[in-house]
């Protein structure tokens, strides 16, 4: 059975072999909105345990400033050359892969 953490492993794991690779254009937007699908996903138990910080703390201030910064990547516009779209879909990659440790299924739930 296929569990959402599995599938998010899987996207992550083709996202880094794309950008190791001279990836298409439409490999990569591909890509990009499997990730940006996956990070959509998560950034609800992000923001609720955002919520739960202290404002204004250290913490609250990384958590906060991590999060307003993923949602820029996922909102930005389609990257214009191919050399672009890999660094895309690394951003992605890594908010995806941050978000999954984090707050993700079965992640830790820390706001560092």
């Amino acid at each position: 059975m296929r569990t959402a953490q599995t599938d998010i492993q899987e996207t992550l794991a083709e996202a880094a072999t794309l950008v190791g690779l001279r990836a298409g254009e439409g490999e990569l937007a591909e890509a990009a909105g499997a990730l940006r699908a996956h990070i959509e996903a998560m950034l609800p138990a992000a923001e609720e345990h955002a919520a739960t910080l202290w404002r204004g703390s250290p913490e609250w201030y990384r958590l906060r400033s991590t999060l307003d910064s993923i949602q820029r990547e996922i909102a930005s516009a389609p990257p214009p050359t191919a050399l672009s779209g890999h660094v895309r879909v690394e951003l992605l990659r890594r908010s995806c892969a941050w978000l999954l440790e984090h707050h993700g299924p079965g992640g830790a739930r820390e706001g560092s």
